[in-house]
């Protein structure tokens, strides 16, 4: 121990993300993504006085291969673009990924040997961005979704002007619509031949191929103004193009649909929307002689897929609905800030599969493989491949081992609470390493976003840098939160400020009871929903000493006009939109508490977030220096609302020392 280190700021450009790995056909071997900060040649930034190069750090994604028989895991691709999304073909002989290789800033479909070689991109213009993809059962064709690029469009840095027709024309994390729509193409694994399959001016996604080879199941919105509802519905398509049949009722989104082997239902996770927003996600199967979808997981009373938060995840990667025959299928499911792999079968209900207290982001099976892969990560290990097979496990990457041999890392307590709201709520408290019970050390109670996600069984290396800084940080599942169940997710509709206040306070209260917590020196941060509880929480009490708000809201009917999805708040979050009621919008929204701020507070947000976009913060901080109240303001240019997970490298590492900067001038750590 006496070796280790603390945890740092930059630490959070030197870990490893390992995520969507995918089993060959003969199970021999496990391709897979792993995501870091690599240094590169910044071009046309020599040093004069020197001459020497330049460099810059860089979010890159590169795939790597395990072999089962050697144990052996090492690197496929090395180009300075990122490649993901990587796909076996059926017969094991190639892999198709996703990159922006070749100096386009656009990504294209790519494969190549599944032993080795050089890869080759089989999309062809004008076909830009692709998003997903598919192999056919016979490896001779790819199914895939992108746009279509108009050769007479000026380049996008030339434009003087933009027409808005949309009621969604700006997405987070993609700036303006560019006035091209997702649609469905097939290409030919040699890159030959490429048509077009679906063209209909809307988005599609998730584009399968039957295992019969006969149809292409996509999903898509088909109605006259699809911006305007949040429902999805499942479609198929003969493979060599046709009419398209309907599958789902538009009662709710479809997302992920899988095959069964057989080629007679296809999978799909979804809602129904009988709770709104809240509904819970569930496992839904439809049949093609018969399309009346049917709920396998109502049961539960739980999310399928994953909503436990980490600041470890560039890419997503969901799995979704993997059948392991004509009856089984695995899927991830969340419970109580931890994610299982469950099961369940066409006339068998669901059941776990893989458990525990951990973080279970991604997996992959297959029928004729023995064994399981998937990614887990746990409060003090950042994410890892394991292998799972008849209840053993053994882990097979081992990225970020060094990083947490070399550390002091923190060990979270996990607690119950009792809430006045007549709740009981989860919550982790992290101490300082090596903390002394005879001190009183300042606490930094934390706040997740969503608001329908959850904190949990999981990594975060922010917690742990204001761990070794010496705070204590405290973080819970108000209600609100995924994982608990309809009623409890749904529990704050309508009415967000109050209940989640009541809940993360008798948190504190419960750990101020304990002693070794200074009640004089209590911080509170979040960001987007967490953002806006904290906006909430200074405008009604004065108890803490120091906020940070991150990425926030403060004007509700502002969000609803700027937000990128503004409008579906109207319906799922709020009774109606402002115009129908806005003595509500102004009631719940923190800007009009500002009078009551006094708590010193910085406000950090980036300059294109979308989400939240910028003027919430810009709002909030005018009016609180007009009236001379003690604010720091800081706007993260050209990052989006995914700052802290996505953002450029030396943003990341800015605005952690940010935070730490500000409740160490105002709270005072026992570092």
């Amino acid at each position: 121990m006496s070796d280790r280190t603390y945890v740092t700021a930059e630490d959070v450009n030197r870990l490893h993300d390992v995520s969507m790995p995918q089993i060959s056909p003969d199970g021999s071997r496990v391709v897979f993504v792993v995501s870091t900060v690599m240094e590169e040649p910044h071009k046309g930034k020599e040093k004069e006085e020197t001459g020497k190069k330049a460099f810059r750090q860089q979010n890159r994604s590169h795939l790597w291969m395990w072999d089962a028989a050697t144990g052996e895991v090492r690197q496929l691709t090395f180009a300075r673009e990122n490649a993901q999304s990587p796909r076996w073909s059926p017969d094991g002989r190639w892999i198709a990924f996703i990159s922006n290789r070749e100096g386009e800033k656009e990504s294209h479909l790519y494969v190549m040997p599944a032993d080795g070689g050089e890869a080759r991109r089989v999309t062809s213009s004008p076909i830009v961005q692709v998003r997903d993809f598919d192999w056919s059962p016979d490896g001779e064709w790819l199914v895939f979704t992108g746009k279509a690029r108009d050769p007479q469009e000026p380049p996008e840095e030339e434009r003087l002007w933009r027409e808005v027709t949309r009621l969604i024309w700006k997405m987070d994390g993609e700036g303006w619509w560019d006035g091209r729509w997702v649609q469905v193409w097939k290409v030919r694994r040699d890159g030959e031949e490429q048509q077009a399959l679906v063209t209909a001016e809307v988005d599609h996604a998730f584009p399968r191929w039957s295992p019969d080879g006969k149809w292409i199941a996509f999903v898509s919105k088909r109605v006259e103004d699809p911006d305007r509802v949040f429902f999805q519905d499942l479609f198929v398509i003969p493979a060599e193009g046709g009419e398209e049949r309907q599958l789902t009722r538009s009662i709710g989104p479809v997302m992920y649909p899988a095959w069964s082997p057989d080629s007679r239902y296809v999978a799909y996770m979804g809602q129904d929307l009988n709770r709104g927003y809240t509904s819970n996600e569930e496992v839904w199967v439809v049949s093609l002689e018969e399309p009346e979808p049917r709920s396998l997981t109502r049961s539960l009373d739980r999310s399928v897929g994953d909503y436990v938060l980490s600041d470890g995840r560039m890419l997503a990667g969901n799995p979704g609905i993997i059948w392991m025959d004509g009856e089984t299928m695995y899927f991830l499911c969340s419970d109580r800030g931890r994610t299982h792999v469950y099961r369940v079968g066409l006339s068998s209900p669901p059941e776990p599969l893989i458990q525990g207290d951990r973080h279970i982001y991604t997996f992959h099976s297959r029928s004729q493989v023995p064994y399981l892969i998937f990614g887990e990560a746990g409060p003090t290990q950042p994410g890892e491949l394991v292998r799972w097979e008849k209840g053993e496990e053994q882990r097979i990457t081992h990225f970020n081992q060094a990083f947490v041999e070399e550390r002091h890392l923190s060990e979270p307590e996990f607690f119950q609470v009792d809430s006045p709201g007549g709740v009981t709520i989860d919550a982790w408290l992290m101490m300082p390493p090596g903390w002394d019970r005879e001190k009183q050390y300042p606490l930094i109670l934390y706040i997740h976003g969503g608001p329908h996600l959850a904190y949990g069984w999981s990594w975060f290396h922010e917690f742990q840098y204001l761990a070794s800084a010496g705070y204590a940080v405290l973080y819970t599942n108000p209600r609100g939160s995924q994982s608990y169940g309809e009623v409890f997710n749904g529990a704050i509709r309508h009415n967000w400020g109050p209940p989640v206040q009541e809940d993360v306070e008798a948190a504190v209260d419960a750990v101020l009871a304990r002693g070794f917590i200074d009640p004089e020196r209590l911080g509170v941060t979040g960001g987007s929903f967490g953002g806006y509880m904290t906006n909430w929480i200074i405008g009604h009490t004065d108890r803490y000493a120091a906020a940070v708000t991150q990425r926030c809201c403060s004007n509700f009917i502002n969000l609803v006009g700027n937000d990128d999805v503004g409008h579906y708040f109207c319906e799922y979050e709020a009774p109606g939109c402002p115009w129908d009621n806005w003595e509500w919008y102004i009631r719940n929204s923190p800007l009009a508490y500002v009078h009551n701020m006094h708590t010193p507070l910085l406000i950090i947000h980036s300059d294109q977030d979308h989400r939240c976009p910028l003027d919430q913060a810009e709002q909030l901080y005018r009016a609180l220096r007009l009236l001379e109240r003690k604010v720091g303001f800081v706007v993260f240019l050209g990052a989006s609302h995914g700052l802290s997970r996505t953002g450029r490298p030396v943003q990341r590492v800015e605005r952690l020392k940010r935070i730490r900067g500000w409740f160490d001038e105002y709270l005072g750590s026992n570092e």
